[in-house]
């Protein structure tokens, strides 16, 4: 058998609630981690938790991987609480062989008992990671695993009581454990991009049979509730009032009106808006306004931003409105696009670039007046487009717009 080295990290979009960004844990993981056990370090097994096989298994697995493994990865970045008990875990269990790693912002928040341990902190990154920095931490990475390889003690825990007897498990116990959780077809990774490759397909109604296995498999994860809840408001499945009034039901459970998760704000605001726009009820717009107004204050980030400057436009519309809230909230919107394209351009200049950022640019040049601005990035945008559904949303959304800015 190979030597294993097991990844304890979260996976897909995390919220670091320290430093209010929305970190993407899989960009590590596939841009660093893996690459650098492809190329360099081919004797390992690379296994993380969402990459183990079947349900019933995963439990299992993780602690024998936690006492066996020949190394163990730990990225605490956001400060995971999985991953740190999954970390206490290892050192309680082994010596040596274990490396932390987190983002260099989240370093003056470690936990006392780690402080003494040496920890591999990288520049943060965000949403997005480029090659370089990719290949800055692969290089920091590779000296992390080749000190390990020399069996030195890294556990706090046998560092200050080093004739404590670790536990162990037997070789063939192992074994069958391993080729049970490694059958690659039913993992939640396999789940996950297959749900995300309907997702692409505009095929809501089909990806939402598979965040619904995920969602039993691991309940309590916020990415997978947030992911079932935009499948099922997609979908519009029996019909949309009932899809929109569905997934809000899911997305309660990650209790919105309190919460400081971005995607979960968002994604609430969105329900809500919809909602109003089906219903043409002003009291769910003012929920999805709330929503996108906490998200925007929690963090300058263009897509709450967005949301939150075309809400209040909408607003504009509501029967009985005076002609002097018609202007505080016109107002109020622009200086929020305002904002936004400033917000967009610098992060375009530091290389930042999603192409939803092309549809925002777009729409708030057309909103503060530079026209020839909003033609150039609405063709960036519609050059850039992974799905038909994509290309409605923008325009549907434009000519919104363009009606809540004519004189009332």
């Amino acid at each position: 058998m190979k030597k294993t080295c097991f990844v304890v990290m979260g996976f897909g979009k995390k919220m670091d609630y320290r430093n209010s960004k929305e970190i993407d844990l899989d960009l590590i993981y596939k841009q660093v981690i893996k690459q650098l056990f492809d190329s360099d370090f081919k004797d390992y097994q690379l296994i993380r938790a969402d990459e183990i096989s079947g349900s019933e298994i995963i439990d299992i697995s993780m602690y024998a991987l936690l006492i066996k493994s020949d190394l163990v990865i730990a990225d605490i970045t956001t400060s995971n609480e999985n991953a740190l008990y999954e970390l206490g875990i290892r050192h309680a269990l082994k010596p040596f062989s274990t490396i932390i790693m987190m983002q260099k912002s989240d370093k003056g928040s470690i936990p006392f008992d780690l402080s003494h341990n040496r920890i591999l902190a990288y520049d943060d990154y965000g949403e997005y990671l480029d090659e370089n920095e990719a290949d800055d931490i692969r290089k920091s990475l590779k000296e992390f695993v080749l000190a390990s390889q020399e069996n030195k003690t890294d556990s706090p825990f046998y560092t200050y009581l080093p004739n404590v007897i670790p536990p162990s498990l037997e070789d063939k116990d192992y074994k069958e454990i391993l080729e049970k959780a490694l059958n690659k077809e039913k993992t939640i990774s396999k789940f996950i991009e297959e749900a995300n490759s309907l997702k692409k397909q505009n095929k809501f109604e089909a990806s939402i049979c598979i965040w619904n296995k995920l969602h039993e498999i691991i309940p309590n994860n916020n990415y997978v509730t947030q992911q079932l809840a935009f499948a099922i408001y997609k979908a519009k499945k029996p019909n949309e009032t009932l899809a929109l009034q569905k997934a809000l039901e899911v997305i309660m459970t990650l209790k919105p009106n309190t919460s400081l998760d971005l995607e979960t704000l968002g994604i609430t605001g969105a329900i809500y808006k919809r909602l109003y726009k089906v219903n043409n009820n002003f009291d769910y717009l003012d929920e999805a306004i709330k929503m996108y107004q906490r998200g925007y204050t929690i963090r300058n980030d263009y897509y709450t931003g967005e949301n939150y400057a075309n809400c209040l436009l909408l607003k504009t519309k509501k029967e009985g409105i005076s002609i002097e809230e018609i202007n505080y909230l016109q107002f109020s919107s622009k200086k929020t696009y305002s904002e936004i394209i400033d917000l967009l351009l610098a992060e375009l200049k530091n290389g930042e670039i999603d192409y939803w950022m092309y549809a925002t640019l777009s729409t708030s040049y057309y909103v503060t007046g530079d026209n020839e601005k909003h033609k150039e990035y609405e063709k960036l945008f519609l050059t850039h487009l992974s799905a038909d559904w994509e290309k409605e949303t923008y325009f549907e959304n434009l000519e919104l717009i363009k009606s809540c800015l004519q004189t009332k």
